[in-house]
This record gives structure tokens, C-alpha cells and sequence, in this order.
């Protein structure tokens, strides 16, 4: 009718045009996939937990030191160091209290609130870690020899993880399983990944971890064998040391075909690698691209 009032706008009625940019970008990180992270708060898989947050994946981890409305969670502390709101982590992050070694926790970080399998698992529980996430030196009389208080961490951490996918795989048996990518270490190719200088270092005084690493291997291996995981990428990084990340175009990359015996491109040959750079592949050349074409293999990266 003519000279009567326009009808008020609905507030709950949003113009097509407005806020346009950001309701595409909550769309598409709704849909990304969830990653569970074990030894998040140890340097590796810690930068690989805050890339896969500020691309807006979801994520998992069990904290040991979180306890509901007691002591603050380690991991929460450590990102909100690196800049990650609370906001940020309220949304994207859930913290399971617990450990590794425990499936009943491993299990309940596979499961999303969804009750589906994560997408991905990033195992970076090393000998570097602190606490129940790792071993820390152990002095014995012969100082070539040393040893840790925990020598069996990453075979026993992974022998726990391995038990809670077997118990999925029974409870279904239609499961999508993850894809599996572990942080190793150079020194356990078939063929020489480390300078000539290093040889010492590696086989006398790293031998203990390293022995680890390579039961590690041989789970994740064998996990694959039997389909209790859809596929895995082992990094095997160079000395770890700490410092920024340097970028895609510093890191030499080199891997091991997926058949016994098959070298692919070489070994990629090198000294160190920081943990930032290790965490920033993992998300960025492995997770990011769900594995490409990684998947089976056992790649060597260095500076």
C-alpha cells in the first residue's frame, strides 16, 4: 500500500553478499579431517599439531598432564606459547588424559566425537620427549654405551596404539583406517643416509634409540600387513636440533621404495634438520595431501 512503512529486515536473515569470504572458509574447514597426534608436545609432532590447527584441521592428542578442572594441560600451554588462541584450540582441539602406552586412551584419541575413525595418526613420541612421552639419557659405566630410562618407548608406544586399531577392526570391520606417518630417524637405511662423520655418533652413542626406531618400523610395517591402518609414511629425519623452520625449498628429501630392497631416489644425505622444518613436512608435503605419493615409503629428510 502506498505511503504504509517497508517491512522491517529479519535479523536472523543474512544478505547473500555479506560476510560471503568467511562463511566459504568456515564451510571448507568444517569438512577437513581429523588428525591424531601422539608426542604432540615433543618438538616434531608439536610444529605439526600448530600447522595442521592454523589450517583449520581438527586434532586429537592424549595429555598425561591434563586432569579435568586440576592441573593445566602441557600441550595447551605449549601452543598458546606459538600463538594459538584459546579460541582456536577450544574449537579444533581435543585433549584425552592419558598416554600412549595405555589403549584404552590411544583408543578413545582414534575415535572423533563422531564415533569415526580419525583420518590420519602422526606418531612422534622419541627419545627427545619429556615425561611418559619419552626416555631421557641414562648414563652406564662405559660412556660410548649410553642408555635411557625408557629404552622401549616407541615400540612400546606403537605395540599400544597397534592393540586399540585392532580392537576398531574387530568392533568394524568397514572402518576406514588411517593412514599412519611416524617420525624415525636416519641410520636405518639400507644404504648410507648419513655423512661419514656422523657414523660414530650414530652407531655408538645412538644406538639405544635408535634400536627403538627400528622396532617402530617394523610395527608400523607389519600394522599395514595387517590392514589395521590404510597406509604409513615413515620420516626418517636427520639429527633433530631446535630453530625455525627454513621452508620447503631447504629440505632435501630422498626415500626407500615400498618393496624390501627398493631404493627409490637415494637417500637424501645431511647432517641436521630442525624440528620445526620435520613438523612442517609432515603437515605440509604428508597430511595436507593425505599422504600423495609417500604412501609406503620411508623417506629420508635432512638440511
Amino acid at each position: 500500500m502506498l505511503g504504509s512503512n517497508p517491512p522491517k529486515p529479519n535479523p536472523k536473515i543474512r544478505a547473500p553478499s555479506q560476510n560471503l569470504e568467511s562463511d566459504k572458509a568456515a564451510i571448507a574447514t568444517s569438512h577437513l579431517p581429523t588428525v591424531a597426534f601422539f608426542g604432540a608436545t615433543g618438538g616434531c609432532a608439536l610444529a605439526a599439531l600448530s600447522c595442521a590447527l592454523e589450517s583449520g584441521y581438527h586434532a586429537r592428542a592424549p595429555d598425561s598432564t591434563s586432569e579435568v578442572a586440576r592441573t593445566p594441560s602441557k600441550l595447551v600451554d605449549m601452543l598458546k606459547k606459538r600463538m594459538l588462541s584459546q579460541a582456536l584450540l577450544d574449537e579444533k582441539l581435543v585433549i584425552i588424559q592419558g598416554n600412549a602406552k595405555d589403549p584404552d586412551a590411544a583408543g578413545k584419541v582414534l575415535i572423533d566425537d563422531n564415533g569415526q575413525v580419525v583420518d590420519s595418526i602422526v606418531f612422534g613420541i622419541g627419545q627427545s620427549n619429556q615425561g611418559l612421552a619419552g626416555g631421557r639419557p641414562k648414563f652406564t659405566p662405559n660412556p660410548l654405551k649410553p642408555t635411557l630410562d625408557d629404552p622401549h618407548v616407541c615400540q612400546d608406544s606403537i605395540a599400544s596404539i597397534n592393540r586399540a586399531l585392532q580392537g576398531i577392526v574387530t568392533s568394524n570391520q568397514d572402518a576406514r583406517m588411517p593412514l599412519l606417518v611416524a617420525v624415525s630417524t636416519t641410520g636405518l637405511s639400507e644404504s648410507r643416509d648419513i655423512p661419514l662423520a656422523m657414523i660414530p655418533l650414530y652407531y655408538w652413542m645412538l644406538g639405544v634409540p635408535h634400536a627403538d626406531k627400528k622396532v617402530l618400523e617394523d610395527r608400523i610395517v607389519e600394522a599395514k600387513e595387517k590392514n589395521l591402518i590404510r597406509d604409513f609414511v615413515i620420516v626418517r629425519a636427520s639429527l633433530l636440533v631446535n630453530g625455525q623452520t627454513n621452508g620447503r625449498k631447504e629440505i632435501k628429501v630422498g626415500w626407500e621404495g615400498k618393496a624390501p630392497g627398493q631404493l627409490g631416489n637415494g637417500a637424501a644425505v645431511g647432517y641436521t634438520i630442525t624440528r620445526e622444518d620435520v613438523g612442517f613436512f609432515v603437515f605440509d608435503s604428508i597430511i595436507a595431501k593425505n599422504g600423495a605419493d609417500l604412501t609406503g615409503k620411508k623417506v629420508s629428510i635432512t638440511h
